[in-house]
């Protein structure tokens, strides 16, 4: 039986931790990510927290409906329309295009299978746009650009989850017998298919049906629970159907976020509910990298026989994200509607160097079965990438910014 008590200790000392950290890290001027994963990382090394299991089923039903509602539900609609064409070519073909790019280089240089390889990919494929979205408000920096950060983190986290759960099925059904070859692939993509197309139909019901309920009431304190309502009952509701809960989620938070927040929600429920979901975000996102800091000892990993595998394998995600984002760029048409020609070289370039990873690709990995065979691979590379690209990248963010012109 679960020992509340320990629980309760346990949790009160990560929120003490989770403040302290962001109490210095606004001090310094750096976004508390950064600090987070750092604190993270000194718990896994030094062992300053009890021995924490996170089980797949707590990281994809406590976490991620929270992380992925509030993105949707605090993104603007109308900048989005404004932006769409540029944020649908890097959320969709330009995921796709980093994603082979990535699993290419893994399968042939650190011995992953096709299945896994494109496993991992998914998993690294949703970019986390909080610690880089801090620092464009700190710099203010254009909000178009910091539109198309959001949002493409936002769409790319639908099709990632997507695919994750495809490459998944995948995993799971070429163990304990001989692999199909095409036939698994293509029951993948069917059910790629199916699961993306009835996540969006039950997550555009959902939303717009609560969307209406709100119009007749004026309660602040209701209303926000019934958000929270939402963000996980549309999650359950799309795994008890099987599709998919990410994509569910993140449609039913654009169309409550938008249309029912604007048109139905009075200016002093929206503050509370936005002042809530802020906090409910910097909570998942604090816990979960401190939670992942407590049960991951880089240590651990390197010291077992597979010690070489596993820093190839690390070593080949970090330098394929890197190239998969610098191409995925490249491939932008030169001229978009919503920027003049003049801004596109800077902007791409920050576009690139601003695909950090997160939240949601720690909270995939941990969520993967047990028996999955390159597990440890995965996890390992996985916090490998969510270390470089917040430690490099994010540290070195601010100076780039800072000697770019046209940004602001």
């Amino acid at each position: 039986m679960t020992d509340i008590v320990a629980v309760i200790h346990e949790l009160v000392l990560l929120l003490l931790i989770a403040l302290t950290v962001i109490l210095i890290t606004r001090r310094l001027a750096v976004p508390y990510t950064l600090g987070l994963v750092i604190v993270g990382l000194l718990i896994s090394l030094f062992g300053f927290l009890p021995e924490i299991h996170l089980s797949p089923d707590l990281v994809l039903f406590v976490f991620l409906p929270a992380l992925l509602f509030e993105g949707a539900w605090s993104i603007s609609v109308q900048r989005l329309r404004q932006n769409w064409l540029i944020i649908l070519l890097l959320a969709v073909p330009g995921l796709l295009v980093a994603l082979v790019l990535l699993a290419v280089p893994l399968h042939f240089f650190a011995g992953l299978n096709w299945e896994d390889a494109f496993l991992l990919g998914a998993i690294l494929s949703p970019t986390d746009p909080v610690a880089v979205l801090g620092l464009f408000r700190q710099l203010k920096v254009n909000q178009d650009l910091s539109t198309i950060i959001e949002g493409e983190s936002l769409f790319n986290d639908g099709v990632a989850g997507v695919l994750y759960q495809t490459f998944l099925i995948v995993v799971l059904a070429s163990l304990g017998q001989e692999p199909q070859g095409g036939q698994v692939w293509l029951e993948g993509i069917e059910r790629f298919i199916v699961e993306a197309g009835g996540g969006l139909v039950i997550g555009a019901a959902c939303g717009f049906v609560v969307s209406r309920f709100v119009k007749y009431i004026d309660e602040p304190l209701i209303e926000t629970t019934i958000t929270i309502v939402t963000a996980y009952g549309v999650y359950l509701l799309a795994d008890f159907f099987h599709m998919s809960g990410i994509l569910a989620v993140i449609v039913a938070g654009l169309i409550f976020g938008s249309y029912g927040q604007n048109r139905n929600m009075s200016e002093r429920t929206r503050e509370v509910v936005d002042n809530f979901w802020n906090m409910v975000a910097f909570l998942a996102n604090a816990l979960l990298f401190l939670l992942v800091g407590a049960q991951l000892n880089p240590m651990q990993f390197l010291s077992t026989q597979d010690t070489l595998h596993l820093m190839i394998t690390a070593g080949l995600a970090i330098a394929a994200v890197l190239v998969g984002r610098f191409v995925m760029v490249a491939l932008l048409p030169n001229r978009f509607q919503f920027a003049p020609g003049e801004r596109l070289r800077p902007w791409r370039f920050v576009i690139f160097w601003s695909g950090l990873r997160g939240a949601l690709s720690l909270a995939l990995v941990l969520a993967l079965p047990l028996e999955v065979p390159d597990r440890n691979a995965l996890i390992f590379s996985t916090y490998a990438v969510v270390l470089f690209t917040l430690l490099i990248q994010g540290f070195s963010l601010r100076l780039l910014l800072k000697g770019l012109p046209g940004v602001s």
